[in-house]
């Protein structure tokens, strides 16, 4: 238990996992890692009025009706090539505007019980998505035909979105996340607008994954247009800026049959912010999903136009892996010394992820008890690293830093201390016993990654070996 105890207390994510979470944020074009998180964020102001809710209007943007948006300010000089357009694959900035100095009155809108759970506990999960799945950026057309259907906008529609949204000047982008056969799994847009955003999932046939809010849905349970409505609220400081942040949320199944969680906080428009008001802003996006039935589509987006090739496969032995001729040079020969002979709980598990233009990678792992010994080869350019040299030991010598390293490793070397590769030309066992440190189980742990002339990269992490098995294990693959 003893062993146990200090093992979880000082327990460290793998470089490839830190990675991920340092890479929240999906690149275009591109398949998102196994894992994805969450993301947030919206707003609004209202004045009461007898019966009927009306909108006091405040000049959020430059843009009045029937102004196209655009990526350069008015006094900007283009330089050659440069367009004053946000077309498909960019950010798309939600040109709906309203109708300046008149009083806008919307149908009235569903009374929903936002819950309050600021006190509640929470606790974050990962999702991790079927083998294959595969991430497409959503154009500014494909937004708006959520929204307008596939009949498109009506002709005498100026705005871009439905103005009763109230996402004028809001910077929208999401993705669509289809499963390995190119069949439609979840999707997701953000909005963006200073400190205000917004976050809004939808996944056809049932609600989109439950991530970090529990809710008993037997209490405060609402309902407009005959759905169910679950709704909560939150005050927190969410981000350490020492303010508090208003943040609102819903989940209901649309007449349609499409789940739907929308989440909105820091109201553009509330000069300070309340639950109130950050309430009625995700009231009005209700209002408008569940106005009629169809409120929201997805039929343009159930199927992928084109599935990327992909293979998934595990491996029980070390011989097996090395079959996969690609990655076999960069491989472990034999077992690491001390796990062959060890008589105990020993484990070995290989696995090969291949996506076309996305990732193509072999892991393999030997455990015994709480050690591992890690070798994950990365081939055609499908993971980032954080390059150094020998002659820059502050870069990478764990030696030269007590721990904690947050308090004595300098913030420009965080990168390179946590997670430092080298070309194969330069390793060496000083390189190895550089990366060295005690482990929780005793004896020694090393973590590096090296970096081969054709590009690929291969990431070491060894417990209970010396370091010159570890840099025999890395020798032979030169």
């Amino acid at each position: 238990m003893k062993h146990y105890n200090s093992y979880m207390d000082r327990q460290e994510i793998s470089p490839a996992a830190h990675e991920k979470m340092l890479n929240l944020e999906p690149e275009k074009k591109s398949v998102r890692p196994w894992i994805t998180y969450g993301a947030l964020a919206a707003c609004a102001v209202l004045i009461v009025g007898m019966g009927v809710w009306k909108l006091a209007l405040q000049s959020q943007t430059a843009l009045g009706p029937g102004q196209s948006s655009g990526q350069f300010a008015a006094d900007y000089d283009p330089l050659p090539g440069e367009t004053d357009v946000v077309g498909p694959g960019d950010l798309f900035v939600v040109d709906s505007p309203l109708i300046y100095g008149e009083s806008l009155m919307p149908p009235m809108i569903p009374a929903i019980n936002y819950q309050d759970i600021s006190d509640w506990l929470q606790a974050d999960v990962s999702r991790v998505y079927a083998p294959g799945s595969f991430t497409v950026d959503l154009t500014k057309e494909e937004i708006q035909d959520i929204f307008w259907g596939l009949d498109g906008k009506p002709e005498a529609e100026q705005a871009d979105l439905p103005w009763t949204l109230f996402w004028d000047g809001y910077t929208l982008h999401g993705y669509a996340w289809y499963d390995g056969q190119g069949q439609l799994m979840e999707l997701t847009l953000w909005g963006e607008k200073g400190r205000a955003g917004f976050e809004l999932e939808l996944r056809l046939g049932t609600l989109p994954i439950t991530c970090c809010i529990d809710l008993n849905r037997g209490d405060g349970l609402s309902e407009f247009n005959g759905v169910e409505i679950v709704g909560w609220s939150q005050a927190y400081d969410r981000d350490g800026d020492d303010i508090t942040d208003y943040i609102c949320g819903s989940e209901f199944m649309t007449q349609n049959d499409i789940g739907v969680r929308f989440k909105n906080w820091n109201n553009a428009w509330n000069n300070g912010g309340s639950l109130e008001r950050e309430a009625l802003f995700n009231t009005f996006f209700v209002r408008q999903a569940l106005i009629e039935a169809g409120g929201l589509y997805l039929d343009h987006l159930k199927t992928a136009e084109s599935v990327p090739a992909w293979r998934e496969e595990e491996f029980s032995t070390l011989a097996q892996a090395r079959e996969e001729s690609d990655f076999a040079p960069y491989l472990p020969t034999s077992e690491p010394e001390g796990y062959s002979t060890y008589a105990g709980n020993k484990e070995f598990y290989g696995r090969l992820s291949y996506q076309e233009g996305t990732r193509n990678i072999l892991f393999v792992r030997w455990s015994r008890e709480y050690d591992n010994v890690e070798v994950c080869v990365y081939r055609d350019g499908t993971y980032p690293y954080h390059l150094t040299s020998p002659d820059e030991p502050e870069t990478y010598d764990l030696r030269l830093y007590p721990i904690p390293w947050c308090d004595s490793v300098p913030e420009k070397y965080w990168e390179t201390v946590n997670a430092p590769a080298f070309r194969a030309e330069d390793m060496s066992l000083a390189i190895v016993e550089a990366r060295g440190r005690e482990h929780d189980t005793g004896g020694m742990t090393y973590s590096f990654d090296v970096l081969h002339s054709d590009g690929t990269l291969v990431s070491y992490r060894c417990d209970g070996l010396t370091a010159r098995q570890v840099w025999e294990m890395v020798e032979e693959t030169m």
